[in-house]
């Protein structure tokens, strides 16, 4: 029988007297404080029928109570933008603003039901239309790195998220000991699944919104006494000897790395430096269609297994599948594909696709990879494949051919071109640059060279191509329109 609630406060076993939140400005709430909250914050969320509540805020209290509040009571929480075009795709019965940002939901239809005991109001569907029912099962609605902004998103269900928290508390030791902190926004499904993870293991989280390299971050990590910090790629490549004095201060013993993939280099440095100081640095893989992580690399298991994400989760196992052949594909390289703990139910753009329950049950994670020893290796992305002068090759390859963590660069393809498109020393690029129409084989001038003030990247940190294209597309690869589009600010 699915599952149709949620209780993270209670559900754990966590003593009530235990830590469980520490809001900005306040001290720590207990789990048996955090529980009264969420039920004050659930009465203004009962609803006759299965509810789909909007929650258009982030790391702050109040979001995180509706979020409680809406899985303990069975409903479905929607973790998207409250735009006019997803409030009118998706007819949330109930909207939970961010903090100040709930100037137009009364023009929208909304009316307030009063205030939650933190001061947030919650805004209620005025209108008494039909209401398009919602799968038992469905309990999360997330956006993917691609759809940010969008109202496609991934639905995901309440055994989903409790198996993956579940798999994730065993795969890093997670105890009740542990205090992480909100480095990543719980709008997104790794920073989620840091904030769900530790409360399932009855460990406490400590509620910050500052930028992850800020001074000001690093010094409440250090007051709250925070033991574990989950950050993507371009902070820990940002990660200097400053940072490293900071680290110094707090009780950090866990590192965790998901988003993208990190450069070797990279990991290697943040797994020595972690282990200096008796603690652990673990590289991680997932997907939001998997409600979060798939796979964890075991600190133990460096070097020997340097490049590899890890192995599955508990519960969770990989398989090859045949995938786009190309000039550069490494033995056994295929199609990634995961069943496991976390697999989505399946998309939705609109209301009505709520209705619809399980539609997945192998997920075909859109990576091309490899197994050694139960060990995955990614290689790339199936739609990262492209024909240079008649060859097929892998972008994502290319890419880690020429790289350097210190000059960030893309790789990019377009009609018999391929462009290089770097953030860092333009000495180094044009290195870079001979080196990509050596590895093809091809005439020089096939490899382009772009120099930017920054790589465009998505929300969670990942670079975005889509970006890339469509400025070399429009401009037929001019450097001033692809610099302009991408410098800070933008």
């Amino acid at each position: 029988m699915a599952t149709t609630t949620l209780d993270l406060v209670t559900g754990a076993g966590a003593r009530s007297v235990s830590a469980a939140v520490v809001p900005p400005g306040g001290g720590a709430l207990t789990y048996g404080e955090l529980s009264t909250l969420v039920g004050q914050v659930g009465t203004a969320l009962r609803h006759n029928d299965k509810a789909l509540v909007l929650c258009a805020g982030d790391r702050d209290l109040p979001t995180v109570l509706a979020y409680l509040a809406a899985l303990r009571l069975g409903h479905t929480v929607a973790f998207l933008p409250a735009t006019a075009e997803v409030l009118s795709a998706y007819r949330p019965d109930f909207v939970v603003p961010a903090p100040g940002g709930h100037d137009d939901l009364t023009a929208a239809g909304y009316r307030p039901t009063g205030e939650s005991p933190v001061g947030t109001t919650v805004f209620r569907r005025a209108s008494a239309g039909p209401h398009a029912p919602i799968s038992d099962e469905t309990a999360l609605l997330l956006t993917t790195s691609g759809t940010t902004g969008s109202p496609k998103a991934v639905r995901l269900s309440y055994s989903a998220i409790a198996d993956n928290s579940r798999a994730i508390v065993e795969a890093l030791g997670i105890t009740a000991a542990e205090r992480a902190a909100t480095t990543l926004p719980i709008t997104h499904a790794y920073g989620l699944s840091v904030l769900n993870s530790h409360l399932i293991a009855g460990a406490s989280v400590v509620l910050s919104d500052s930028p992850p390299l800020a001074l000001a971050t690093w010094d409440r990590l250090a007051r709250t006494g925070v033991t574990s910090l989950a950050a993507v790629p371009t902070t820990y490549a940002a990660f200097g000897p400053s940072h490293v004095n900071l680290l110094e201060r707090t009780a950090i013993r866990t590192m965790t790395q998901a988003g993208a993939r990190l450069a070797d280099e990279l990991t290697t440095r943040l797994a020595r430096m972690m282990q200096r100081r008796g603690g652990r640095f673990f590289a991680m893989y997932g997907q939001t269609e998997s409600t979060s992580r798939m796979a964890v690399l075991d600190p133990a298991d460096l070097p020997e297994r340097l490049g590899s994400v890890g192995r599955a989760v508990p519960g969770g196992v990989f398989t090859i599948a045949p995938g786009p052949s190309h000039a550069r594909a490494v033995p056994g390289e295929g199609a990634v594909r995961y069943r496991g703990p976390g697999v989505m139910l399946g998309y939705a753009s609109r209301r009505e696709d709520l209705a619809r329950g399980a539609e997945v049950d192998v997920l075909d994670t859109g990576d091309l990879g490899y197994l050694r020893d139960g060990y995955l290796y990614l290689t790339g992305r199936t739609k990262r494949i492209a024909k240079v002068l008649g060859v097929r090759t892998s972008l994502d390859d290319l890419e880690r051919t020429v790289e350097r963590p210190e000059h960030p660069t893309a790789v990019i393809a377009d009609d018999d071109v391929v462009y290089l498109v770097g953030a860092g020393d333009a000495a180094v690029h044009e290195q870079q640059r001979r080196q990509l129409a050596d590895s093809l084989g091809v005439p020089s001038r096939h490899v382009v060279l772009r120099q930017v003030d920054r790589l465009p990247r998505t929300p969670g940190g990942k670079v975005d191509y889509r970006a890339l294209a469509e400025v070399i597309g429009r401009s037929g690869g001019g450097a001033e329109q692809l610099a302009s589009t991408v410098r800070p600010g933008t």
